[in-house]
């Protein structure tokens, strides 16, 4: 036994006290039921064979009986007598071979039981005339269990048909106790209760002398172990066996462990984010080298609240106390905190620490986004300086070829004396042309405040167009594919009618010798489609990057604002567009705005 591993002794014994018992119960309870079944079903075929005696020996029909006894004319009492004389003749010869059998037959036209008793009127219950009843009904035959353990029956009813019909019913029956099977299945369990209390006994013997040599190599163990907890280098001493590989993991993961706070501790000094870790009750955790720089924290902070080491000032103790109280996690929150070392721009995030369902503390990392801020405060700048010449620039390059006409218009003036007609429509297009370069310029720089109300769109494309088509009489083709279904469009109306001229006003001037508008609306999710498609010359692909440019045009003439002003209508109605062209096909300019519902 000394030889034997303790987990194999302990397997061993385990077999012995708990495997055991339980396999000779099941096995206990196996036999006892097997040899009920087998008995009940013994039984029963032995109640077949009976009752196939008793309706062999009855020697045919019980009415073919009383008429050559010449009693089935007479009262049903002589009838009853005459039966119970040949039947209780049957019972008899039965019972020499079945001591314990109970047997009889029912007449149906009678509605008599004979079992050989002489008690017509009391020798069947009202379950035994509902076990006749189906019998006769179903003409097959019915087997029945009644009872448990010293009382238990078993009782077959078997159709008797000696002509073809129905006559009645033979019931036989035997009560198990009178077998014996009950004393028989109480020795057996008396038996196998024995083996098991004999079989613990010894388990427990074997038990308690082999967990008492494990607990001294356990408390030899334990020692080791509780040295490992203040120094992680310590190694636990070798033991025997199973024990003995525990120690070895032991060990090794104390090893591991040593390991990765060395990897830990480095990792943490090279984060560039400061990171603090405090426990449940507020204590500092960790603290890597970028947190005790910005939070100015002392040397030794380990196991120090952190409302006494980090700064009073600063909105971190209030960040922390929210997500250790209420358990409130923020992420990527702008804070800006006036340190001792200037005003701070920092990135804050906080988050619980749970082991499992348990909050077992906090964690707050912070990133310093001071000089980003600045970078990107000068490349705003640049932006916007660049933005404005671009703007200057446009501006200037529209203006001045009006004012070049003009100027030279007036020269003209000044040698001549005499202004033509020409010269003056000339001037006056010009201003005009001025002047709507400044409304426009004017609406992009600063848009009207748009008013909201529920419109048709298509009542609203159907004016824009007939405006349009009233101007252009004949030299263009219109096909409208409007869905009439559509809910109404939550938009300010001039503003988007300001849009749709724009729109149909680039594709008429993509088609100076006519062609053809195709105008369709439709539903997209939760917003209205627009599509205006023409069949112009379409737009080159290095164009449309810049289509909704402010002063970016590709025809001479044009202003570029037209399309830069619909885009920022389109945009402030919380919509969008969609442009698909090729070249020599035409272009089609999707517009989607915001469809609603009118309460």
């Amino acid at each position: 036994m000394s030889n034997i591993s303790f987990g194999n002794r302990l397997f061993l014994f385990t077999v012995i006290l708990l495997i055991l018992p339980i396999l000779l119960t099941g096995y206990m309870l196996h036999i006892i039921g097997n040899s009920e079944l087998s008995l009940v079903k013994e039984q029963k075929a032995k109640l077949n064979h009976a009752a196939y005696l008793f309706e062999q020996q009855l020697g045919g029909s019980l009415d073919g009986y009383l008429a050559r006894e010449g009693v089935l004319q007479k009262s049903k009492e002589e009838q009853m007598q005459a039966i119970h004389q040949r039947v209780s003749k049957i019972v008899k010869t039965l019972n020499k071979d079945y001591p314990e059998l109970h047997i009889g037959i029912y007449h149906k036209r009678l509605d008599v039981f004979f079992d050989g008793s002489g008690r017509f009127s009391e020798n069947f219950s009202r379950r035994r005339k509902g076990a006749f009843s189906e019998v006769l009904s179903t003409g097959k035959s019915y087997a029945n269990n009644l009872g448990g353990d010293e009382k238990a029956w078993v009782e077959v009813y078997k159709p008797f048909s000696p002509n073809g019909e129905v006559e009645g019913v033979i019931r036989s029956a035997e009560n198990l106790g009178e077998t014996g099977y009950y004393g028989k299945r109480e020795s057996v369990a008396n038996t196998v209760y024995a083996i098991i209390v004999v079989t613990i006994m010894l388990g427990l013997g074997g038990s308690l002398m082999m967990f008492r040599q494990f607990v001294n190599q356990v408390q030899s163990v334990t020692e080791g172990v509780q040295s490992l907890k203040n120094d992680l280098g310590y190694t636990v001493p070798k033991a025997p066996g199973e024990l003995g590989e525990i120690v070895d993991s032991v060990n090794d993961l104390a090893r591991k462990i040593l390991e990765l706070n060395i990897y830990n501790d480095t990792m943490l000094a090279t984060i560039e984010d400061a990171l603090l870790v405090v426990d449940v009750n507020g204590n500092v955790v960790i603290a890597n080298c970028a947190a005790q720089k910005l939070f100015e924290l002392p040397g030794e902070n380990k196991g120090l609240p952190y409302n006494d080491v980090l700064p009073k000032n600063s909105p971190f103790i209030n960040l922390l106390d929210e997500t250790l109280e209420k358990e409130t996690q923020y992420a990527d929150l702008n804070v800006s905190w006036a340190s001792s070392n200037g005003v701070l721009e920092l990135i804050v995030s906080t988050d619980t620490l749970k082991n499992g369902t348990s909050t077992i503390g906090a964690v707050i990392l912070c990133r310093d986004i001071t000089e980003h801020k600045k970078l990107e405060e000068q490349v705003h700048r640049q932006e916007r300086l660049a933005s404005l010449g671009k703007l200057v620039a446009g501006v200037a390059h529209e203006i001045r070829n009006p004012l070049t006409s003009i100027s030279c218009y007036i020269q003209h003036w000044q040698d001549n004396k005499n202004p033509s007609a020409k010269a003056l429509a000339t001037m006056s297009r010009e201003v005009a042309r001025l002047d709507g370069i400044v409304n426009q310029l004017l609406y992009f720089t600063k848009p009207a405040e748009a008013k909201f109300s529920y419109h048709d769109i298509n009542l609203v494309i159907n004016g824009v167009l007939g405006f349009i088509m009233e101007t252009y009489q004949g030299k263009y083709n219109v096909v409208k594919t409007l869905d009439h279904s559509l809910p109404p469009a939550w938009i300010d109306r001039e503003q988007i009618e300001r849009v749709f001229s724009n729109i149909l006003f680039n594709s008429l001037q993509a088609m100076p010798q006519g062609g053809t508008i195709k105008v369709g609306t439709y539903r997209s999710n939760n917003f209205i489609g627009i599509d205006i498609t023409d069949t112009g010359c379409g737009i080159a692909q290095e164009h449309m990057v810049h289509l909704f440019d402010p002063f970016y045009s590709a025809r001479p003439k044009g202003t570029g604002l037209g399309l830069a002003i619909a885009h920022e209508i389109i945009s402030a109605h919380g919509g969008h567009i969609e442009v698909d062209s090729e070249i020599g096909k035409g272009t089609t300019f999707s517009l989607y705005v915001k469809a609603g519902e009118v309460e």
